[in-house]
């Protein structure tokens, strides 16, 4: 064999060689797709499964977000590869070689890769926007950015104060009408006042009524529905209440299925500022969600047992009234209602 058949008989190894790794490559890049659909899809079932563990979710949706972002890189690299191949394959038999170049949207050259990084690209949004809940739940947003509750009650501010508005105040809490009804005039905050059905019953028994809420849309809704109650409105929220006035303090303080939207981390602060707020001798009035919470409404779970703990430094006592359904019939939800006491 001279060297011109030496030379050809190299360059169609090098030929059959490049071929079979741009093969190699192609199937490679197909099954890039079916590997970020099982990683996503695998991932995305474990967080499902594990409601109960934030800590746990928000690894696994950072983990489906940054496994995404890696094949699409990975795709990125490997089509560009391929490309590398194609232009030595073209160069190699030019009148033999397909360029198939396309002319419309959907067949130009690079779509296919396009169409997969887009799909990747959804998939690390939809994973970073699953992250919010339980980024909320573990207290670890920035407080501009973690408003769940708040955001919530804005929301379905009307829809609510429909169920809301619908039970009377004597049928919530009948412990608060015994103590209300008929004696003298007291000062009484009410802390996430909600549609107002509240502080508006205590302020025509006569009292002096200031009530507190963070979202703009039930507040907003609680001056429509009881406009002609005399009621100090005020935009406020726990821990710090900071908008209330200095040196303010109040006889009876009113948290109705508020504590559960308090992060546990932040309990003892907010209990410091409403033992502030209190007038000797006052108390401070607690309705407790039982059963499941909802993380759409930034809740934790909340329970007589931690108060029990909380308030006797701050020289509460804590006393039990005891719990029932809840009235609106969601399931396994119950409320139990405590009465924290100034003085032990």
């Amino acid at each position: 064999m001279n060297q011109a058949e030496r030379n050809h008989a190299q360059r169609l190894a090098t030929y059959a060689q490049n071929s079979e790794t741009f093969r190699a490559l192609n199937a490679l890049m197909w099954q890039i797709p079916l590997i970020g659909m099982t990683l996503t899809g695998g991932l995305w079932f474990g967080v499902s499964k594990a409601e109960s563990t934030p800590f746990f979710q928000l690894s696994l949706l950072a983990l489906t977000a940054a496994g995404d972002v890696g094949l699409a890189i990975i795709l990125l690299r490997l089509r560009y590869i391929m490309g590398q191949y194609l232009e030595w394959l073209k160069a190699f038999d030019k009148a033999g070689f397909v360029d198939a170049p396309g002319a419309g949207f959907w067949t130009k050259p690079l779509r296919v890769r396009q169409v997969f990084q887009i799909v990747l690209g959804l998939a690390v949004i939809v994973s970073l926007a699953l992250m919010v809940s339980p980024a909320q739940q573990l207290h670890i947003l920035p407080e501009w950015f973690s408003q769940g509750s708040v955001g919530f009650y804005d929301r379905q501010a009307r829809d609510l104060a429909d169920s809301y508005e619908a039970l009377s105040f004597e049928t919530a809490h009948p412990e608060l009408v015994r103590r209300l009804q008929g004696v003298r005039a007291i000062r009484v905050l009410d802390v996430g006042a909600g549609t107002g059905r509240d502080a508006a019953w205590i302020a025509t028994a006569g009292h002096q009524v200031t009530a507190v809420e963070p979202s703009d849309g039930m507040l907003r809704l609680a001056k429509e529905i009881h406009p002609k109650d005399v009621v100090q409105w005020t935009k406020d929220s726990l821990p710090a209440l900071s908008h209330l006035n200095a040196g303010s303090q109040y006889d009876l303080i009113v948290l109705s299925a508020v504590w559960m939207h308090v992060h546990p981390s932040e309990r003892s602060a907010a209990l410091t500022r409403l033992a502030q707020l209190l007038a000797p001798g006052g108390t401070i009035y607690m309705t407790l969600r039982m059963g499941p919470v909802e993380a759409d409404r930034q809740m934790w779970p909340s329970t007589i047992e931690q108060l029990q703990v909380l308030a006797p430094p701050l020289g509460l006592k804590v006393q039990d009234l005891g719990g029932r359904d809840d009235l609106l019939g969601r399931p396994g939800v119950g409320w139990r209602y405590v009465l924290l006491s100034a003085g032990l």
